[in-house]
């Protein structure tokens, strides 16, 4: 399963911190060892860890603490497991320790999945890193690299996880998650492109057809295409799957008409499109949590009609009342597409 990112963060274990989690009650004097895992709030602000986590459970003596749901890459394992504010200076996942009664190890991190028993540290980079999908799901998952080998898929942004000592990275350019890949599961989701030919031609018919500027409709029509243009087609080419994975949620279903103003293609399927409710042109977000799927009609009166204010954070059980020239409309939202905007909301 492919899941787009939105961010995640990251540490590198050093061997002292290996060996205290992994060690056994009595194996040395001082006891079994520490059975946390702690990252410093200088790689990593506890602001940081409100905007990935979202609002804090609770309160502890030295700060915030977060119960939270956590699936493991490669395993079937969904667990809940505590980070905290252990001391001014650090953020800890709790109860890491594997020989503790007490012990709640990210299954990722496991050895029984493959996580190393013991490692060099002069010669391995050890890294643990926990994701957060752009659904608002976290994914805990490792590495044992020096440097990325050959083959992996590699970005500026994840090249960070070889050169920094841990750190928050946050993804502005589309990276997904292949969920089944516990060696490396970032990827840029290569699959089929939306166009069979790489033609300017196509893009274009295309990217006119799920248009969101009536500034930009009104240049194809000309058949003036500024350069301003050409590069925002190019930005548009690299989101097509966003529109292509909510067309398919929706199954082509307007989220204003249902099937009422729409029409089946000649294949069978329920044309629609998409609609940024703050337009791209006046610096709208290309993202899930900014796009409905509306029919063509709908769509044109949404850019053209006299439209209420949209207040995602009036929205009701997935539903939200706008007007359209005046008569009242109600937006609904798939439950899976309403939870991204939630996710969204609750950490802005």
């Amino acid at each position: 399963m492919n899941l787009l990112v939105n961010s995640l963060v990251f540490r590198r274990m050093t061997y002292a911190d290996f060996r205290h989690i992994n060690k056994i009650g009595g194996e040395e004097a001082g006891g079994g060892g520490q059975s946390y895992i702690d990252f410093p709030i200088s790689d990593i602000s506890v602001a940081d860890w409100f905007e990935f986590l979202g609002k804090n459970t609770g309160t502890r003596t030295n700060g915030p603490f977060w119960n939270f749901d956590i699936k493991s890459i490669a395993t079937n394992n969904n667990q809940e497991i505590t980070i905290y504010q252990r001391r001014p200076a650090s953020v800890s996942i709790a109860s890491q320790k594997i020989h503790s009664s007490r012990s709640n190890r990210v299954m990722s991190w496991h050895p029984d999945n493959g996580f190393p028993t013991e490692y060099d540290p002069n010669l391995n980079n050890l890294i643990i890193f926990i994701i957060k999908t752009i659904s608002g799901e976290f994914w805990a998952g490792w590495f044992l690299q020096q440097e990325p080998p050959r083959g992996w898929f590699m970005t500026d942004t994840l090249r960070k996880l070889f050169r920094q000592d841990a750190g928050y990275l946050k993804f502005e350019s589309e990276i997904f998650i292949d969920t089944s890949n516990a060696n490396w599961p970032f990827n840029n989701n290569n699959e089929t492109d939306i166009y069979a030919e790489n033609t300017e031609k196509n893009k274009i018919t295309d990217f006119a057809n799920e248009d969101t500027s009536p500034r930009l409709e009104m240049l194809l029509n000309e058949g003036n295409i500024p350069e301003s243009v050409i590069k925002t087609l190019k930005i548009r080419q690299r989101n097509t799957k966003i529109v292509k994975e909510l067309k398919k949620l929706y199954n082509g279903k307007c989220q204003i008409s249902g099937y009422d103003l729409t029409f089946k293609k000649t294949n069978g399927e329920w044309y629609s499109e998409v609609h940024h409710l703050l337009p791209l042109g006046e610096d709208g977000s290309d993202s899930l949590s900014n796009a409905i799927v509306v029919s063509p009609l709908v769509h044109r009166m949404l850019h053209y009609a006299t439209v209420s204010e949209i207040d995602l954070n009036k929205i009701v059980d997935d539903e939200l009342e706008i007007f359209i020239s005046g008569e009242k409309k109600i937006i609904k939202w798939h439950p899976d597409h309403a939870n991204i905007i939630k996710s969204i909301l609750e950490t802005d």
